[in-house]
């Protein structure tokens, strides 16, 4: 029963991120690294669903743990591989956000804390979102670059890619986003 409620809360902690991506950072182009803002830039370049680009990366990294890396870390990311594209496509189907309504500020603030509070639960249940983080961990088993250092050079290219189609305001408020959410997720997780 413990385990079933742990998937529970991971799905719903997906959802809400699914829903922060439909509202936030998908119509504000917020290019905020990982899958998320590959998603954004190939939605942006080639009309690509964002849902399938990010089911796509997921079941690429996927396979890429499995041969590459522990059965743990496989694992632990198998449930999000699948679960959060799907979110993301079904929330597509709600109503559409009034992005007038709020400042870009104001929005990337809420994204930002919608991040930070979902990836920390995210990790504390002992899951991985996959994608960009479990590329991360084969690039340190393979080349011993620190995972924090790799993650911060994969996620730099993606948000400077998003700086060069959606312009330096994007990127600033991107980068607002993803400092509250380290910032959450260092305080839930240490």
């Amino acid at each position: 029963m413990q385990r079933l409620k742990k998937y529970l809360l991971l799905t719903m902690m997906l959802f809400i991120a699914a829903l922060n991506f439909t509202y936030f950072l998908h119509p504000f182009k917020l290019v905020t690294g990982g899958t998320q803002g590959v998603a954004l830039l190939f939605h942006e370049l080639f009309s690509y669903s964002p849902s399938f680009i990010i089911l796509f990366i997921n079941i690429l990294t996927l396979i890429l743990s499995y041969f590459t890396l522990s059965k743990e870390t496989t694992y632990g990311t198998l449930a999000a591989t699948f679960i959060y594209p799907l979110c993301v496509k079904i929330t597509t189907f709600f109503p559409p956000f009034p992005t007038s309504m709020i400042p870009l500020f104001f929005s990337s603030c809420i994204a930002g804390i919608i991040c930070g509070i979902t990836g920390g639960y995210i990790y504390r249940f002992g899951f991985s979102a996959g994608g960009v983080s479990t590329l991360n961990l084969w690039v340190w088993k393979y080349f011993h670059i620190p995972v924090a250092l790799s993650n911060f050079l994969i996620n730099t290219i993606i948000i400077l890619s998003g700086c060069f189609f959606f312009g330096l305001e994007k990127g600033f408020y991107s980068i607002i986003v993803i400092l509250i959410s380290s910032f959450i997720i260092h305080k839930m997780v240490g």
